[in-house]
């Protein structure tokens, strides 16, 4: 007969190891904050919202790349993170730097745009603050979108504002807008005496 072998104790059974948690918080983190300059992209005017669009960039492309260096799970994401964070921080570099004038002058035109309009219809002129986009280095912008110079487009702009706001820079009857003459109606009131109606047997009394 063959020698009887030892059972096993019930405290030597094997024992399935749990399963771990998925750690996929960098990774998420990153290809989340990857997104968020392209949903706040609408809103990217002021140079301080391109940095800070940028500093988000930069931390999701952090993110990521600990991420993969520590080889947590959710690989997809943390690439996918990586490689859009590192488009954006492209991107908002050159809008940061190739860009921010352009914007400051937009912003000064909307500030005063009967002015700037006025000028160039009684002149024909590119007003001397914006005559720096006339250099060659421009001409790309202008022939990309059918025009030979900034010229050619600052006239064509200023036709479309005063189309698409005709009703804020409409002339009144003396040939000035309505919002100078609003502007001058009310210097007029305040400037205007008030006569306050004297009691019964007085003389009315001018302020």
């Amino acid at each position: 007969m063959y020698p009887q072998q030892p059972q096993p104790s019930g405290g030597n059974y094997y024992r399935i190891p749990e399963k771990q948690p998925k750690k996929l918080g960098f990774a998420l983190c990153s290809f989340i904050f990857s997104l968020l300059p392209i949903l706040l992209c609408c809103c990217n005017v002021y140079p301080a919202v391109t940095v800070f669009l940028l500093l988000v960039s930069v931390l999701s492309l952090v993110l990521g790349i600990i991420s993969l260096a520590s080889h947590r799970d959710g690989k997809g994401f943390a690439i996918t993170g990586i490689i859009i964070s590192a488009f954006m921080i492209v991107s908002l570099l050159f809008s940061l730097i190739f860009l921010s004038g352009p914007l400051k002058d937009m912003m000064k035109f909307s500030e005063n745009p009967q002015e700037y309009i006025d000028e160039y219809e009684e002149t024909g002129e590119v007003p001397e603050e914006f005559e720096k986009y006339n250099d060659p280095k421009y001409d790309w912008v202008w022939h990309s979108m059918g025009m030979n110079s900034f010229s050619d487009f600052y006239g064509q702009y200023l036709q479309q504002y005063k189309q698409q706001n005709a009703w804020f820079l409409e002339p009144s009857d003396d040939g000035s807008s309505n919002s100078e003459s609003s502007k001058s109606e009310s210097k007029e009131s305040s400037t205007e005496p008030t006569t306050r109606p004297a009691n019964y047997g007085e003389d009315p009394i001018t302020i």
